[in-house]
């Protein structure tokens, strides 16, 4: 063969296999932003299955499996995180909140819910009396419950007067009430002749008629707080920041936000800003409520309107209305309702003309029902309107309902409804029964009954007010039907296992407003929400639940300065071989990068 001739099929040669090793190199896929190793993932996808690894990039799950499957994902600039053993769940998702509604007064109240003792919280105002200026308000939160504390008992207005007696103090319980001391009842001028709220009343001692420094009923509390001063714009993203990254700390990464009265369009673009410039470290799913009786309709119509001009996306999305939407046919709670509800012809027929909006135009809803009779009611209107124009699959849910019946699941379910549960009553499970009856407590609410319904259901908290805001709490709650005095109120063929719990706490909230395709549980091509818990959720003893925290939590693969991190040092040994690698990290703010093998947390 000449010479030439064969210079020519080795040069074709060489080309063909540059072609081959081309094709190849584009298969390869490229290296993850993040890897979590040697751990337990569950993943709480259709299988409920347990792995050893995940793979993070562009905000997404890129891989699930062994620790060997995300080894070839591992590139020189992936952050590698060992996990020791540790399990990892899909982050949370509380479906009924009031996260925005709590963050706009977070940094101005005092926080009483992982409170085990009457005197801890005492001790908390007695501390901000030193720090505050006299005259200014003291406020403690509600979401709290005197049988919490190893005293069960509610503080005294006497006590309130000798810890702070030259600073108005409000403590607000549930949605029940509030306690005022004696500056407190001044500044609002209210004395022994002033006239109750319509609605409310100003509590007095039936002896001697001196008011004890109760205000009872929501008009009789909201009389006293509408009046306390609000923090000022420029400090309320903050105070948004630090109540979200409290929710964070607890494995939160989305909720179903209820942004009733309160908050404002002012307040909607500042988180819509706060989306843009990557500080929310939640995924806020949030649903417009009517301010005012009236004209609820032409309000939520104008809310429509308004947040369209809003930017928004995976951490800010507008996703429907809830609560009661319509006067007169939200029933409250049981604690302040337990007789139920009439609704009116009038209230039934302004609600017929939302529903029917509705379902013209695909909007979610998210209705107010504590009672079986009222979403009776309510599913009576709604029938009416499907039969003339069907809903669209929406996603309609019904919040609460601690006695639905079979019979109310099952229509709910025929429209393609769900259902959120909350775990209200895990504080007030005791004043339930004096009010309901033990019977009708021990299927409160019938969580056995609902899933072998097959009906989709989220779960959530109902925070920050009207119930504590830990999700672990809510979780311990499903499982063991408890109360945080410790009664098993809610009989044992009504609980759940572990595994159906985090469902409902991940996959059955992200159905509740349409993404359960895209988050929920630990699966590709998912957003990369995740919680590294301080213990092993599936195995610890039912009573240990409650007491869970996550580590480090993640949202679309990056973990918010405010999220604990692994507890400084805890992962250093397993993480030495990586430090090297990983000193690349720098720039964002929200990673937590590592520095010579340990974890740095960057504020």
């Amino acid at each position: 063969m000449r010479p030439k001739v064969l210079l020519l099929m080795i040069l074709l040669i060489g080309c063909s296999g540059g072609e081959v090793d081309f094709a190849r190199s584009l298969a390869v896929p490229q290296p993850a932003d993040v890897v979590l190793r040697n751990g337990k993932i569950v993943t709480v996808d259709r299988d409920f299955s347990i792995k050893e690894a995940v793979a993070i990039k562009n905000g997404r799950f890129i891989a699930v499996g062994s620790d060997r499957d995300v080894r070839p994902l591992m590139g020189p600039a992936t952050r590698v995180i060992d996990l020791g053993g540790r399990t990892v769940i899909p982050g949370l998702i509380d479906s009924h909140i009031q996260a925005t509604v709590a963050g706009l007064s977070w940094d101005a109240e005092l926080h009483w819910e992982l409170n085990r003792n009457l005197a801890d919280g005492l001790g908390q105002i007695a501390a901000k009396v030193k720090s505050a200026a006299a005259g200014s308000w003291i406020v403690v939160g509600g979401g709290w419950v005197p049988t919490q504390f190893a005293e069960r008992r509610f503080p005294t207005r006497a006590e309130l007067d000798t810890i702070a007696p030259s600073h108005p103090v409000y403590v607000q319980y549930l949605r029940q009430g509030a306690l005022l001391n004696s500056a407190a009842l001044k500044a609002l001028g209210i004395t022994g002749k002033t006239s109750d709220p319509v609605g409310g009343k100003f509590e007095r001692n039936p002896s001697t008629g001196e008011l004890t420094g109760w205000l009872q009923g929501v008009a009789g509390w909201e009389y006293a707080y509408s009046k306390i001063p609000r923090l000022p714009l420029d400090r309320i993203r903050q105070s948004l920041r630090n109540c979200f990254r409290e929710l964070n700390r607890l494995g939160v990464t989305s909720v179903g936000d209820l942004q009733t009265t309160g908050v404002t369009f002012a307040h909607r673009r500042l988180l819509a800003d706060m989306a843009r410039t990557g500080e929310l470290t939640l995924r806020l799913n949030f649903y417009l409520a009517p301010d005012d009786p009236g004209d609820e309709l032409e309000q939520i119509k104008r809310g429509a309107e308004e947040v369209s001009s809003l930017p928004q996306g995976d951490m800010f999305r507008f996703v429907g209305f809830a609560e009661t939407l319509v006067r007169g046919i939200g029933d409250g709670d049981v604690l302040s309702n337990p007789k139920g509800i009439t609704i009116a012809a009038d209230a039934k027929e302004k609600f017929h003309q939302m529903a029917r909006y509705f379902a013209e135009t695909g909007q979610r809803f998210h209705l107010h029902a504590s009672q079986d009779n009222t979403a009776r009611q309510v599913l009576d209107v709604l029938e009416q309107v499907h039969a003339a124009t069907p809903f669209a699959p929406q996603r309609m849910v019904f919040a609460h309902l601690e006695d639905a019946t079979p019979d109310t699941i099952a229509r709910i379910k025929i429209l393609g409804g769900g259902i959120a549960v909350q775990d209200r009553l895990a504080l007030t499970g005791e004043r339930y029964v004096e009010l309901s009856g033990l019977a009708k407590a021990r299927s409160a609410p019938p969580l056995r009954a609902m899933l072998d319904a097959g009906i989709s259901v989220g779960a959530g908290t109902d925070a920050f007010r009207s119930a504590n805001y830990s999700p672990m709490l809510s979780l311990w709650w499903l499982v063991t039907g408890k109360t945080v005095a410790g009664s098993a109120i809610r009989d044992k063929s009504q609980n759940v296992t572990r595994a159906e719990a985090l469902r409902m706490y991940t996959i059955g909230s992200a159905w509740l407003t349409g993404d359960e395709r895209r988050k929920g549980s630990i699966e590709v091509d998912k957003l990369a929400d995740l919680a590294v818990l301080n213990a092993d959720y599936l195995t610890v003893p039912e009573d240990q639940i409650r007491s869970l925290e996550s580590l480090l939590t993640m949202v679309g693969g990056r973990s918010g300065s405010a999220v604990r991190a692994m507890r400084m040092g805890e992962f250093a040994a397993k993480n030495a071989k990586y430090a090297k690698r990983n000193r690349i990290c720098r720039g964002n703010p929200l990673w937590l990068p590592f520095r010579c093998g340990c974890y740095q947390w960057r504020q």
